[in-house]
């Protein structure tokens, strides 16, 4: 049959895009593979074979994911096909092959045709990469499953909680839900592998000393289980300590809706636990205070109540959020009233900023997804600057906006002190005493950072490994003596600096150094490196000045789980041109 013809059947055939397709004859098992150029839009002829089902068997072996392979061996056989198969009718199946050693799902689909008084019998097999689509379902049905745990957490909750852990009864493994506004959203859910040994490394840590046995004893699974018994639930309650007060919590065990987990929850119940007298107090609060008190976790000396649409607002000032509230004033326009007290009493190099920050619709845009935002700024108080932080929130009724106030300058001044010393401390050990730059604990301090952002799956920065070795320094050292070996060192870290002037550069050897491109360096890295290359040649046969081999190598975040994959393949290339600089150097 004429190629032309196979292409006419393979046309009628197809109605998308394929990797592959084979053309089968189903008398003879004769076959031809196309695919598509993509260069031409065309289909050309790559392969042809005398037995289609036998050669596919055989190769299948090789490539096919081992627990798809019943789908080639079996399924997609002649005689099955024609059993299973009338003429016009479709097949299709999802298989996994093995490339660069990891599944990638594909579809194959079978169409059976006939030709105008049944002369030619054949099938048509398309093969499509389906991988990204199939990989996406997956992860939208984990989606799912996980909403699902959500939902039966939910029914159990009756009330708010500080943390809600959901444990697998068969493994110990658990799931950790911080709970920071009440009666609404969940965080985040933490995973780790054994929650009752986790927690009694905790009881240790946080319980109170007089607590610590009592609270113990619960947290064994048969015991556990043996008390929940037939029951709802069970609870119990002892103190942990929270930034350095011990507060009464809570602890509530109750069956999953599955039978396979439990949901322990932890309610904050010192409230309840203080005198009758503070509770009703508590109760009596005004509508106001119970949705401020809802939206704040940290004391503030001062909170402002604002209605979004007007304006209009109320302002606070306690030693204590939840104690007794006293208003301080109250006014009809928020916004214009602290546009003008920004310019009287906040430091004049944050006056734009936070001008810019006590706008309306400005605020509204800052809250969108988020629970809250804050800003640091300096009040003038007494001639001085004084460090403010300003956290702003919607209030339950999401009709008022919650700004609270506090004066953090004790904090910001100690941590600006201790980050001196430690900061003075560690520059000192993460530099090369001989010419300045960092030194190879600073690289492995930022290799692990870099590293730790890739594990987690996170967005990070485009960047290059430069691998950098200085020809010759054993040479210098022996002939010209250490001191000249050091002028030579340290004028090739001069030579990188300059160059890379916009990134950092680690002497993590005697004769190697690491560039770590990132920045504005990163989109010219070409440029640069071209730069570096064509310096050392001009430095060959003057005395003094360094010949740096050099490789360069880009993060590629669809195949590097390493930074030391980048690392090696500009060390690689290191070493091929510092082949080339030997033989120019003979």
């Amino acid at each position: 049959m004429k190629n032309f013809n196979i292409f006419n059947k393979i046309a009628e055939a197809l109605l998308v895009d394929y990797t592959s397709v084979y053309y089968v004859n189903a008398v003879t098992n004769e076959y031809y593979w196309f695919s598509a150029d993509s260069e031409f839009c065309a289909l050309n002829i790559e392969q042809s074979g005398s037995d289609f089902f036998v050669n596919m068997k055989r190769d299948a072996q090789s490539v096919v994911y081992e627990e798809d392979m019943h789908i080639f061996t079996e399924d997609i056989q002649k005689d099955k096909l024609i059993e299973d198969m009338k003429s016009g009718s479709m097949q299709q199946l999802l298989y996994r092959l093995v490339i660069d050693g990891k599944p990638v799902y594909h579809t194959i689909r079978v169409i059976r045709g006939i030709t105008d008084g049944g002369e030619d019998d054949y099938f048509i097999l398309g093969v499509k990469n389906v991988d990204k689509e199939v990989r996406q379902r997956f992860e939208t049905d984990r989606i799912e499953n996980e909403r699902e745990i959500f939902n039966r957490i939910a029914q159990n909750l009756a009330d708010s909680y500080e943390t809600i852990f959901y444990i697998d009864l068969d493994t110990s493994n658990y799931i950790e839900f911080s709970s920071n506004e009440r009666y609404r959203a969940m965080n985040v859910p933490r995973y780790s592998e054994d929650f009752f040994n986790d927690t009694k490394i905790n009881i240790r840590k946080y319980a109170h000393p007089d607590d610590q046995k009592f609270a113990a004893e619960f947290y064994d699974k048969q015991e556990m289980l043996a008390r929940l018994g037939n029951r709802k639930s069970f609870s119990f309650k002892y103190r942990i300590s929270v930034q350095g007060e011990y507060r009464y919590f809570r602890f509530t065990v109750s069956p999953a809706g599955d039978g396979k987990h439990l949901v322990f929850t932890v309610r904050d119940v010192q409230d309840e636990v203080t005198a009758e007298s503070v509770r009703d107090a508590k109760k009596k609060m005004s509508v106001t205070f119970a949705q401020i008190a809802e939206s704040l976790a940290v004391h503030y000396d001062a909170i402002y109540y604002i209605e979004e649409a007007t304006g209009k607002y109320a302002a606070f000032t306690s030693n204590d959020i939840y104690g007794q509230l006293e208003l301080k004033e109250e006014g009809v326009d928020f916004y214009t009233e602290a546009g003008r007290n920004i310019g009287l009493i906040v430091h004049p190099e944050d006056q734009i900023r936070i001008s810019t920050i006590i706008d309306r619709n400005h605020i509204i845009s800052s809250l969108e997804g988020k629970r809250q935002f804050s800003a640091d700024y300096r009040l003038i108080v007494d001639g001085k600057a004084q460090y403010t932080r300003m956290v702003v929130m919607w209030s339950s009724d999401r009709k008022h906006f919650i700004i609270g106030v506090e004066n953090i300058n004790e904090e910001v001044q100690k941590e600006k002190a201790y980050l001196r010393a430690i900061n003075s401390e560690k520059e000192l050990a993460r530099r090369d005493e001989l010419t300045g730059i960092k030194n190879k604990i600073a690289y492995g301090e930022l290799e692990k950072s870099v590293q730790s952002n890739i594990d987690n799956h996170m967005d990070y920065l485009p960047f290059a490994i430069l691998v950098c070795d200085l020809n010759d320094l054993k040479l210098v050292n022996d002939t010209e003596g250490h001191s000249a070996g050091d002028e030579y060192i340290k004028a090739a870290a001069v030579l990188l600096c300059h160059i890379f002037c916009h990134s950092p550069v680690f002497r993590i050897g005697g004769d190697e150094f690491v560039v770590f491109l990132k920045g504005s360096d990163y989109p010219i890295r070409e440029e640069l490196l071209a730069k570096l290359k064509l310096q050392v040649i001009e430095n060959i046969g003057v005395k003094g000045a360094p010949i740096l081999a050099a490789g360069m190598s880009d993060y590629i975040p669809e195949t590097d789980v390493k930074v030391t994959d980048v690392f090696e393949r500009a060390d690689n290339l290191m070493y091929e041109n510092k082949r080339k600089l030997k033989q120019m150097t003979r």
